[in-house]
């Protein structure tokens, strides 16, 4: 990898894996984002370096996978115009393998995000969403992905904030039938419920998995209580690690306590693609986390797709 800017590098202790037969042969690379909003062309990465990235780590490294955290595809007219279709087919270009949900990818409504949801090539996850209407309820994702790296085996879950339920924003709108909300997050009213949803999803893969990955869009700024990823972790066991969006935090790395005393590592790449957060699943079981605030390279053919768009948006009477 050419010139790649390091930021900060963080080494956390993990607990030794739970289902291993056999030893992890390789390291594995997790790359990820959260909290694109739709910036496609971004400052110092967008999706062409994001695409180059990927690139330079799967010609380098045996496994690597690509996340993203949520809210991915609203905020710019790339993500508007189209009503995140074009977001979705740059990530699917880009090679990004597990996405979780995020509140703002309501925003455009439920038909629109089960489209979004049908054009994805990658992995959807969500434990915490449940339709309580009439009608038909949102398809297609799952509470969790198992992904095999040789013979180690990764569990990513995906966790949404109940501050979808925030009246008079898009989302809130987006999940009401006749003016009656007809999704629940097992919101609760202490966060318990939501806890108690995460818990029993764990539990669930537990002991299937040599690791257990959260991708949330939970947040940790306090307006969230009692909804943030650190209560999260306070108050569920099982979890290895989580990459967290929603508060649009830069946090290269640290260890939380969970509610057994254990580490669970805990980071976050801010917003916009300011960074890319590559976590690492090393062969003794710890995890190393780095985030990078530049990279040199952009893949052409991203870069040929986001011009192809730009001209369909202008038809289209965007900017």
């Amino acid at each position: 990898m050419n010139k790649i800017i390091l930021l900060l590098l963080t080494l956390l202790m993990i607990n030794g894996a739970v289902g291993c037969s056999h030893e992890q042969d390789h390291d594995i690379y997790i790359i990820y984002t959260n909290d694109i909003h739709a910036n496609a062309r971004g400052e110092n990465i967008g999706l062409a370096g994001v695409k180059a990235f990927k690139d330079s780590y799967v010609n380098s490294h045996t496994y690597v996978s690509m996340v993203d955290c949520g809210d991915f595809s609203e905020g710019t007219e790339y993500g508007s115009v189209r009503c995140g279709h074009y977001m979705v087919m740059l990530m699917n270009d880009c090679g990004y393998d597990v996405v979780a949900l995020g509140n703002q990818d309501f925003d455009y409504g439920i038909s629109e995000l089960q489209q979004m949801i049908d054009q994805a090539n990658f992995d959807i996850v969500d434990c915490n969403i449940k339709y309580t209407g009439s009608g038909t309820a949102l398809t297609g994702y799952s509470p969790y992905v198992i992904k095999s790296y040789g013979y180690t085996k990764v569990a990513f879950i995906g966790v949404m904030t109940p501050d979808i339920l925030t009246t008079g924003k898009p989302a809130y709108h987006a999940i009401c039938e006749n003016d009656e909300i007809v999704y629940d997050f097992y919101q609760g009213t202490d966060g318990q419920d939501l806890w108690d949803q995460v818990q029993k999803t764990v539990d669930q893969v537990r002991k299937k998995v040599d690791y257990v990955i959260v991708l949330s869009h939970l947040g940790i700024e306090t307006k969230s209580e009692p909804y943030t990823s650190f209560e999260m972790i306070a108050n569920t066991t099982g979890i290895d690690a989580v990459i967290d969006g929603h508060s649009h935090t830069v946090n290269s790395g640290e260890a939380v306590l969970n509610k057994n005393g254990e580490e669970v590592c805990f980071t976050s790449t801010g917003k916009n693609i300011e960074n890319i957060g590559v976590m690492i699943l090393k062969k003794d079981h710890t995890f190393q986390t780095v985030l990078y605030p530049y990279v040199d390279e952009r893949d052409p053919f991203i870069l040929a797709e986001l011009d192809d768009i730009d001209a369909e948006i202008k038809e289209r009477g965007g900017n």
